[in-house]
């Protein structure tokens, strides 16, 4: 019997003991724990990992190089690793962290319950992925006997047509846990942005509303007892600013406002983060479609725009929605330096693996069009409604088309940018989100 272990890695023994009693009290896999990165390299060495949870503070060896030596080995190169810790919350670490292999972060205190669940869903992968192991040598030992025999008769094709299909079923699952994991995490990000934003928002407002009337009563009898109080609302705002963007790296609010008005603040966003010009195409009309599809669509965007400033080395992007034979469509473009051939078969590389994936759940599709130095276009079809539905929902083959034609237009064609989405009664977009918190 197969039993999933689970690593745990922690410098701190409080730390390492609360995490292995909250992961004990579940039956179905091992916890393993180690002290040091050198300790968990040992135990990487001895035995098969479902996932290892990674501390990132820690002495000699610290959590990154530990993750990188971990998928430098080829037995370990594929074990999922999840980064714990209370620090490095900020988008350079977090990018430093997936570039060494990371696939998720936990930022303590950790809630029991997201534990669990991410623990288990990489549990059970474990389990599929044996089982998809056993399948493939099953269907090796059948072709060896093919080969063997010289001739093929019904039973045996029978037998091997059989065992694709539950190849081809493994992968279906494989692909609903997948889809899934996302629903759950994205549930996840807007459940905790809402609680912060109704509980913790709202204490700071209080707060800073009584500070700021002690302030204003300080300011000519109790002049040094002002200077503090000033300096207790330079605080307070600063929580009140970090908290938003917490918010806004869970779940953008501006969603709430419509498809419409989240593209275009992502964009503008976007640019104002990079300094990459940016045109906007997108119809007068709102854009109406259910959370869950629109929260992917945005997200796709965001991918994409993020793929744009780390590697296509691009001056300017554009950005299209319009509809068409009733589905709805988004491109991306740039005048970057193209994608090269193999580029997205490197490892821990899946970006654009994610978006073909987010994209296949809703039954649409993805076609790329790139040629060296004359950029990429990156386009996503999905249906304006909902046509299917169950758990194999827009799970159809998604085709992942690569064009490198030299008649792709190397600059972006300069034109009038069309209406950005209707403003909700005459109201203009935010540049931040400050207004929407």
């Amino acid at each position: 019997m197969f039993t999933p272990k689970v690593l745990l890695v922690n410098d701190d023994a409080a730390s390492l003991m609360a995490l292995a009693t909250l992961l004990g009290e579940r039956d179905g896999y091992e916890v393993i724990t180690a002290r040091s990165g050198e300790e968990a390299l040992r135990h990487v060495l001895k035995h098969d990992f479902a996932v290892i949870l990674l501390d990132v503070s820690m002495p000699n060896m610290d959590g990154f190089e530990a993750a990188e030596a971990i998928h430098s080995h080829p037995r370990s190169a594929s074990i999922p690793i999840i980064f714990v810790t209370a620090h490095y919350a900020d988008e350079m670490h977090r990018l430093k962290g997936y570039q060494r292999g990371a696939v998720d972060y936990l930022f303590t205190p950790i809630i029991p319950q997201i534990l669990r669940t991410k623990v288990a869903v990489f549990v059970e992968l474990a389990k599929k992925n044996l089982q998809l192991q056993h399948q493939k040598q099953d269907l090796e030992l059948l072709n060896r006997e093919l080969q063997e025999q010289r001739k093929q008769d019904l039973e045996h094709i029978n037998e091997r047509r059989l065992a694709e299909e539950a190849l081809r079923q493994s992968q279906e699952e494989l692909r609903q846990l997948a889809s899934y994991q996302e629903r759950i995490k994205e549930d996840e990000r807007k459940r905790i942005a809402r609680e912060i934003h109704d509980e913790l928002g709202q204490n700071l407002l209080a707060l800073r509303i009584d500070i700021a009337m002690l302030h204003a009563r300080t300011g000519a009898t109790h002049p040094k007892l002002n200077k503090k109080v000033h300096a207790v609302l330079d605080h307070i705002d600063s929580t009140m600013k970090a908290m938003r963007a917490i918010i806004n790296n869970l779940r953008p609010t501006v969603l709430d406002l419509g498809l419409n008005a989240a593209i275009e603040w992502q964009v503008k966003e976007f640019q104002r983060r990079t300094g990459i010009a940016c045109e906007l195409q997108m119809p007068e009309q709102e854009l109406e479609m259910d959370d869950g599809r629109a929260t992917a669509l945005f997200r796709v965007l965001q991918e994409s725009l993020n793929n744009v400033f780390r590697h296509a080395r691009a001056t300017r992007a554009r950005i299209e929605v319009y509809s068409k034979d009733g589905r709805l469509v988004m491109k991306v473009a740039d005048n970057g330096v193209g994608i090269f051939p193999g580029c997205r078969r490197k490892a821990n590389s899946f970006g654009l693996v994610g978006i073909k994936e987010r994209i296949s759940t809703l039954g649409g599709d993805l076609f790329i069009e790139t040629a060296q130095d004359a950029g990429t276009t990156l386009t996503v079809s999905i249906p304006e409604e909902s046509a299917v539905s169950g758990p194999g929902a827009g799970n159809a083959a998604t085709p992942l088309i690569e064009r490198r034609a030299s008649d792709i237009p190397r600059p972006l064609p300069v034109a009038k940018r069309a209406g950005t989405g209707r403003r909700r009664k005459g109201e203009a977009l935010p540049d931040n989100l400050n207004e929407l918190t």
